[in-house]
């Protein structure tokens, strides 16, 4: 049986990788990528070299990539879009030609019904599969993490580094082995933030903060990078964000046995259970506070790991093969 030709399009692809991965094991699907460079920005000969090839094109992310191949599909071919949040602050959904499209994926049931509310996107056409980890990799034993805070990704604004201060700065005024570790990319490496008055100002005012602070030798900016190893000398992981559509980081230090910490947002509790969301700050240190005085923390990061299983490529990745496949034989 001669595998199906899929292309995969999209300005940022790391969401997927782990899809595309699982798919490529299956050995049912011979994967091209057509990498755009922004939003409604590639190269148009390339992308139908690609059209030209493919069986099955899934557009990651509902931007210009989902427009332009939804208006250049072929009548034999098949188009999947998976959408995430950022499109809902746009005007690319109403511009897909949606009868080519042949299936919708909403990556939590909070965006699923924003979509319909916002763009009336098709029920019939839209499915909601979560976003996706790799549990297996990101288990490693913890080493000396009690007292170790964890924030993955600070940029935008939105992320809301000044909470996270906020929280080193209550815990440890009252014990000084609490430490806040970040991970990702500055602000400042990210141009087009940067180049953002109030985006700078907001940063550079954390950055002085930091230096002023008698806890500066608390904070300690990790870089980008894999975040597995990364993991296992953060205790809690915390989501200070205003807002998510998923907020892939606290399930990745959850996979780690990391305890999460979850300022509410619109949907959260359509993913997370309520004993990880919180109404404001104080009830982190609370917790954290809490926790280190039981002792053994071993249940609570046992019950995290097995909450995120949901999330694992091992079963979201049997979901994408059996939409495609159902999609295919339509």
């Amino acid at each position: 049986m001669s595998k199906i030709k899929m292309v995969i399009a999209g300005h940022d692809l790391k969401f997927v990788k782990l899809i595309i991965d699982f798919l490529e094991k299956t050995n049912k699907f011979e994967i091209r990528l057509d990498n755009w460079t922004g939003h409604n920005v590639h190269d148009e000969k390339y992308s139908k070299e690609c059209l030209d090839w493919a069986d099955l094109v899934i557009c990651e992310w509902g931007l210009g990539n989902a427009v332009w191949y939804s208006s250049h599909k072929r009548p034999h071919q098949k188009l999947i879009v998976r959408m995430h949040r950022q499109e809902l602050d746009t005007a690319y959904p109403r511009q897909f030609t949606i009868e080519n499209i042949d299936a919708i994926i909403a990556i939590s049931p909070y965006v699923y019904e924003e979509f319909y509310r916002v763009f009336k996107l098709p029920r019939e056409k839209t499915r909601m599969i979560y976003n996706v980890l790799d549990a297996k990799k990101l288990d490693k034993p913890k080493t000396d993490a009690d007292y170790h805070l964890g924030i993955i990704g600070i940029a935008p604004r939105m992320k809301r580094l000044d909470l996270a201060l906020d929280v080193l700065e209550k815990l440890w005024s009252t014990d000084k082995r609490y430490k806040l570790f970040i991970k990702g990319k500055l602000p400042q490496e990210y141009p087009w933030l940067w180049n953002k008055e109030e985006q700078r100002e907001y940063y550079e005012a954390q950055y002085k903060r930091i230096e002023e602070a008698p806890w500066k030798d608390a904070v300690s900016f990790d870089g980008f990078g894999d975040v597995d190893e990364w993991l296992q000398k953060i205790g809690f992981i915390l989501s200070t964000s205003d807002f998510e559509s998923f907020h892939l980081a606290p399930s990745e230090g959850m996979a780690s046995g990391s305890i999460p910490l979850i300022l509410k947002w619109d949907g959260s509790e359509t993913i997370y259970n309520q004993e990880y969301l919180y109404n404001d700050i104080n009830g982190f240190v609370e917790r954290i506070q809490e926790i280190n005085q039981m002792g053994s923390t071993e249940r609570l990061r046992q019950d995290a790991k097995n909450y995120v299983k949901r999330f694992d490529i091992e079963s979201v990745g049997k979901q994408w093969v059996a939409l495609l496949e159902e999609v295919i034989t339509k």
